[in-house]
């Protein structure tokens, strides 16, 4: 996947396929075998049964039904999963429904089975508008819930996917009035409301409050003892739960906090748990190791609700590490388990380390043996390419080759090799300006092998260009102010060991001030939009609460979160904070701009001319004719943009 995002995404269109409805067009409302107090209005054709009071259940097979109803794919209100319900079908009437009840419906069989809930049928299929509910989500049982209509009845039809070879085509429904379907209806001591609808004590260990109970048991959504199945465990057993986590302190930036432990997955259910308490907002590294490498330990990071906020659950021997984001004071839980060896007795002992991380990104990793800033720690950089270069370990900015030409108007150039496993592998060169308005022009070229990019960022890491689809590559960046510059280089694709040859030059260009920030946006084919012009140098707006129609570069500048400029676009100094849009009459307020449509989100942008007004499409290699990007559609008529 591509690194680069950019403000607006091109909608995922989904067409809806219309199936052709089949089954019998004889009239159905006359059949005798329909049950005496059938649904009124369409008759969905023969009904096998009619249920009339609750909890029901009833057994059946498909296969002594016919092949009389269709559903179209999109056509029911809630529709979970749909592989084409062609195929055998029974018909099972549910009538003296409380209306507005909510009613779950349970499918029991061994085959591949869907079902669905229709109030009327219409042309071998539900009436338009009348499908409350499919769900084919699984090979075997499915279960999912309506809410009655005024009418009281609806038709239950259990079919079969299109090309499925039925054994039997056996089943059992089961039909019942929910208990509850908010926790507001749950009382005394069943306060939770299950994904199943009904009252129970508990359906995950925050539930259970009790230290002597800190496990809520899945089988039966009750609070229970902690379990105490491993050999070898340690000595702060059972300690399964939140509500009997050992309490550990927050740990300061020169000082960690360190314990260990043992872990088994004897039942699965079996962890570790720990409590710290934040004074502060502010993020926590946690981090475990362990020895054994046939084990494979997890651990996850919870805030006081019981909400993951943080994982570190990476295949393989480890070590983990997560990082988590503390948004308030207040209490936060760690979970250590076993994933591998599964249902296994004996522990695994653990070293667990929390600290203050030191990074959030390699700009801030300042020694060359530890540029890499990997989950909030400075880490020595991966050293997995076969036949790499003798430049190598150069992962990160402190890892930097200079290629610093030696004068404004010449070319220094470097050799290097480069793969992708892992995935963040990459070479890394400085380059430094002396003269405020000096630009850089990076030149990456390859003979053979996968595609690699190049990208340049200045010393707070924050990217100012970049190109992907070429060889070479070739990024221009204008009107910097005098500085240290990095460029890394990575490669794209699957990600594959052995390392391939590339030249990276780098020009120093002449020296050119801007006086407005349509200067700053001359250049933008491969460099991204710095909109304040300040003392002859383009630099980022800072971030702000800009009110919509003010100018910006990016979204974090504006109070509503929205920026109007799209990456690579040629009308970037028409830029501004920006809003979400349904018609050109909700941005008529924004001087200029329309509303585009077709995008993940549509929004007000500056009226176009051209594509290349419309920004780049970054993640499509279809290139426009004589251009490094694919570029977004700009409609003259209207001015609009759209994918």
């Amino acid at each position: 996947m591509r690194r680069l995002t950019y403000l607006i995404l091109p909608a995922l269109t989904a067409a809806l396929a219309l199936a052709a409805c089949g089954g019998d067009d004889g009239d159905d409302g006359n059949n005798p075998d329909a049950g005496p107090d059938a649904p009124a209005g369409g008759v969905c054709g023969v009904e096998t049964t009619t249920l009339s009071t609750y909890p029901a259940t009833f057994s059946g097979s498909v296969i002594t039904g016919g092949d009389e109803l269709d559903v179209a794919e999109g056509a029911c209100a809630d529709e979970r999963g749909w592989y084409g319900p062609y195929g055998p079908d029974q018909v099972i009437a549910l009538t003296g429904l409380t209306a507005g009840t909510t009613y779950v419906l349970e499918l029991t069989t061994n085959e591949d089975l869907g079902m669905y809930v229709t109030e009327t049928c219409a042309d071998g299929g539900p009436a338009a508008g009348s499908c409350l509910l499919l769900v084919d989500e699984s090979l075997r049982n499915e279960a999912g819930e309506f809410v009655a209509p005024a009418s009281g009845s609806v038709f239950v039809i259990i079919d079969t996917a299109d090309g499925i070879t039925l054994s039997d085509g056996n089943y059992q429904l089961g039909v019942r009035a929910a208990e509850c379907t908010t926790n507001a209806q749950c009382t005394g001591d069943e306060p939770i409301c299950s994904a199943n609808f009904e009252c129970v004590q508990c359906t995950g260990a925050f539930h259970c409050t009790a230290s002597a109970t800190p496990v809520c048991d899945g089988a039966t959504n009750t609070c229970v003892a902690g379990n105490a199945q491993c050999t070898g465990d340690d000595a702060a057993e059972p300690d399964d739960g939140p509500a009997a986590a050992t309490t550990l302190t927050f740990p300061t930036m020169n000082t960690p906090t360190t314990t260990t432990g043992s872990v088994c997955s004897l039942p699965a259910i079996e962890g570790d748990w720990y409590k710290v308490t934040a004074a502060a907002a502010g993020s926590l590294r946690v981090g475990v190791s362990w020895n054994d490498m046939a084990a494979d330990l997890d651990v996850l990071v919870y805030n006081s609700m019981g909400q993951v906020v943080a994982q570190g659950v990476a295949s393989g021997a480890g070590p983990e590490a997560a990082l988590a984001t503390i948004p308030a004071a207040g209490d936060y839980f760690i979970e250590v388990y076993q994933y591998e060896p599964a249902d296994s007795a004996p522990a695994t002992a653990y070293a667990l380390t929390l600290s203050l991380p030191e990074c959030e990104t390699s700009f801030e990793c300042t020694t060359s043996g530890e540029p890499i800033c990997s989950v909030g720690e400075c880490v020595a950089g991966p050293a997995q390419c076969t036949d790499d270069d003798a430049a190598e370990p150069d992962d990160g900015p402190a890892g930097a080759r200079d290629l610093t030409p030696a004068a404004v108007g010449m070319t220094a150039t470097l050799t290097g090799k480069i793969c992708n496993t892992p995935s963040s592998e990459s070479d890394w060169y400085r380059v430094t300006t002396t003269a405020p308005g000096e630009g850089l022009v990076a030149n990456l070229s390859w003979a053979t092998g996968p595609d690699i990019d190049v990208y340049i960022y200045d010393g707070t890491g924050r990217l100012l260009g970049t190109s992907f689809w070429l060889n070479p590559e070739i990024v221009t960046v204008t009107h910097l102010p005098a500085g240290t510059y990095y460029l890394g280089v990575y490669r794209a694709g699957t990600a594959t060991a052995p390392a391939y040859d590339y030249t990276l030059a780098v020009t120093r260009t002449l020296v050119q001030t801007c006086t407005t920030s349509a200067d700053c946006a001359a250049t933008y084919k491969t460099q991204l939009y710095r909109g304040a012009c300040n003392t002859g140098v383009c630099e980022f707006i800072p971030a702000g609460t800009r009110a919509d129609g003010v100018a910006c570069d990016s979204a974090d500048d504006c109070m509503s979160g929205d920026c109007s400029y799209i990456a690579f676009e040629a009308d970037a100094q028409d830029s501004v904070c920006t809003r979400t849009c349904a018609s050109n009459a909700d941005c008529s307020s924004i001087t200029g701009t329309v509303c585009s449509t077709g995008f993940s989100t549509n929004v007000c942008l500056p009226s176009c001319t051209t594509d290349l007004e419309c920004g780049a499409n970054v993640n499509s290699s279809m290139l426009d004719s004589g251009e490094p990007w694919n570029y977004f559609t700009c409609t003259t008529a209207s001015g609009a943009c759209s994918p």
